[in-house]
């Protein structure tokens, strides 16, 4: 029985480190340009199939290109991977990444390879190309910023061609690159498929789904107030904290997420008889609690956490954010084991950069 497997080879940043790049900027794994240079070209090292006489099938990328930039793709296969130069063999390799050969001896090359072109595509067809190795020219012209990522190259390529009896496929070219769109419709829609768990994995989902993820587990959230990376990490400990929502725990862990320091939660009800005072620092109902961060104060910092508690606070409570300085002060939040301290007033002077606080005086 026929193998009608296809292989995949993914052109990422470890092969394309070793590509000849003019005009390219290796970023991830894709090229990008600036468009300042007027082009830019990439000949790549040879892809190997370790097949003799392997029939090469397709070549796809994702590209962001400007509406007056031509992207230009060049490919030969061979069972041989060394040519023949002036009196020495060569490998084909060495041949198209070294800076120093001229761009026309390779562009001979191609030629004389009976090599492919195609200008104005993203997905290509390697009809003909047929051999061991396999070598890529990707060329575009014009003066607009371009990216060139996620390029794939597929083995044999064509699955739905190689399912008809021998005498559809021998010297039927029309009928191969005809049922070939719908055999690349089958390939995308099958790896679509396949990447379904990355999709739904928190660590590997596109960021356009962090805040659908969010909703599912019951948690608001902001783009403006938190980095995709923070919103990855409330999503993993929103199933835990959701379980718990309400209680003094939970609102101690969703502020931990985001202050390194202590975390002191001091509830209104919990304190002794009302003094004189006291309903300014803590609040004035049994439902009232204070969040004290040991830090400098930061605003943006207060929004978020505000943000958040607000999510995970106990119905009908309200919640203030307060932030201990280095040095507090009489009738206000100051605690001997945390900021509290005794201050003596040293002398100063305008070059030594004191600030006239009141801790410093001029002498």
């Amino acid at each position: 029985m026929a193998d009608y497997g296809i292989r995949r080879y993914r052109l990422g940043r470890a092969r394309l480190s070793r590509a000849l790049l003019q005009g390219f900027a290796l970023e991830g794994d894709g090229l990008h340009t600036d468009g300042r240079t007027g082009g830019a070209e990439a000949f790549l090292p040879g892809l190997d199939s370790a097949r003799a006489d392997c029939p090469w099938g397709r070549l796809s990328l994702s590209c962001s290109l400007g509406p007056e930039t031509m992207l230009t793709i060049r490919a030969f296969a061979s069972d041989q991977n060394v040519v023949r130069r002036g009196d020495e063999l060569v490998e084909i390799d060495h041949l198209l990444t070294d800076p120093q050969v001229p761009r026309r001896e390779k562009e001979r090359l191609f030629l004389l390879a009976d090599g492919m072109e195609h200008s104005g595509a993203k997905d290509v067809l390697l009809t003909g190309q047929n051999g061991r190795w396999l070598w890529l020219w990707l060329e575009v012209t014009g003066e607009e910023p371009c990216t060139l990522e996620d390029m794939r190259v597929y083995v044999p390529g064509d699955h739905f061609f190689r399912t008809f009896p021998q005498v559809y496929q021998a010297g039927n070219d029309f009928f191969q690159r005809y049922i070939s769109v719908f055999s690349t419709m089958y390939q995308d829609l099958q790896e679509e498929i396949d990447d379904l768990p990355k999709l739904l994995d928190v660590d590997t989902a596109p960021e356009k789904l962090l805040p659908v993820f969010a909703s599912w587990l019951g948690l608001e959230t902001d783009e403006t107030l938190f980095s995709p990376e923070e919103l990855r990490m409330l999503i993993k400990a929103a199933p835990e904290l959701m379980a718990r929502k309400g209680t003094r725990w939970a609102v101690e862990q969703v502020v931990k997420l985001f202050v390194e320091g202590p975390v002191y939660v001091v509830e209104r009800n919990l304190l002794a008889p009302t003094r004189e005072g006291r309903e300014e620092l803590y609040g004035t109902t049994p439902y009232d609690f204070t969040v004290m961060l040991s830090c400098r104060q930061d605003e943006k910092l207060r929004q978020r956490l505000k943000f958040l508690v607000d999510q995970f606070r106990p119905v009908r409570s309200r919640c203030r954010i307060v932030f201990l300085e280095e040095c507090g002060g009489l009738d206000a939040f100051t605690y001997l084991d945390i900021n509290g301290s005794v201050l003596q007033n040293m002398p100063g002077s305008l070059d030594d950069r004191k600030a006239l606080t009141g801790m410093v005086y001029l002498e």
